[in-house]
């Protein structure tokens, strides 16, 4: 399996703060039957520049290299903060990739609104550099939450989606993470592993709920496209919208 999105580097954000825990995190996944790791830390324009950010990555990514389990693939990235106002300029953006493609893993901004041009700036983007944005655990957005034709409108647009393992297993977003499986609005899925407490390697668990919902063929179709991705190759979208009803179910 893919584990499309992780903070197993240590040294790099609010995730492994030290290379032995880097090493239990990742033998954790592989016990799991994870093969294959995205190394996406956080990355925000306001505090470091990408020259800097990825000159500290590449010190990470050596401590990692010493203590991962053997057999296992890493492929180095980001996850670039996306603002409709955001001092981080596309060229910088596009530098921030998923090693060897043109994806980039994009998060949205949790503690303030959304500005109202930020699907204007993510088609320009799209537009002016041919990379593709992949949104970075879309059940968490509350604008989405609230409205969820708004994230078949950004996947129409060109971007696709990734959400959290923990979204399928937990009751507060498993309704929202199951439909938009359903309707085709989930292409990418990751633990967003920081740690072995609350938010540690998860993806076994995930993998046997989809399974026991019916859906395994549709968790297949996300393996498949995150490989196409790390292929640097197109992943073919079929996204219906979602609708939610009054009693906070989407269907």
């Amino acid at each position: 399996m893919i584990d499309f999105h992780t903070h197993a580097l240590p040294h790099m954000d609010d995730g492994a703060a030290h290379e032995n825990l880097t090493k239990e995190m990742l033998e954790e996944a592989k016990k799991q039957g994870v093969t294959t790791v995205l190394l996406t830390s956080h990355y925000y324009g306001k505090r470091k520049s990408p020259a800097q950010f990825l000159e500290k990555r590449a010190a990470a990514y050596e401590c990692l290299k010493s203590v991962a389990p053997e057999g296992m693939e890493f492929r180095q990235a980001a996850e670039v903060h996306f603002r409709g106002d955001s001092v981080v300029s596309f060229e910088d953006v596009c530098k921030l990739n998923i090693e060897g493609t043109r994806y980039v893993l994009i998060e949205l901004s949790f503690t303030s609104k959304w500005l109202r041009n930020l699907p204007e700036k993510l088609a320009d983007f799209i537009a002016e550099t041919g990379y593709v944005p992949i949104l970075s655990h879309a059940e968490r957005y509350e604008e989405f939450a609230k409205d969820p034709k708004r994230l078949f409108e950004f996947v129409s647009m060109g971007c696709l989606v990734q959400v959290n393992a923990d979204a399928f297993l937990e009751r507060k977003t498993r309704s929202m993470a199951f439909a938009m499986l359903r309707h085709g609005l989930v292409h990418c899925i990751g633990t967003d592993m920081h740690n072995l407490e609350d938010r540690p390697p998860n993806m076994a668990a995930a993998k046997a709920a989809i399974e026991a919902a019916g859906e395994g063929e549709a968790f297949e179709r996300l393996q498949e496209n995150m490989r196409r991705i790390l292929d640097n190759k197109p992943v073919r979208v079929q996204a219906t919208p979602m609708k939610k009803c009054l009693f906070g179910k989407y269907f």
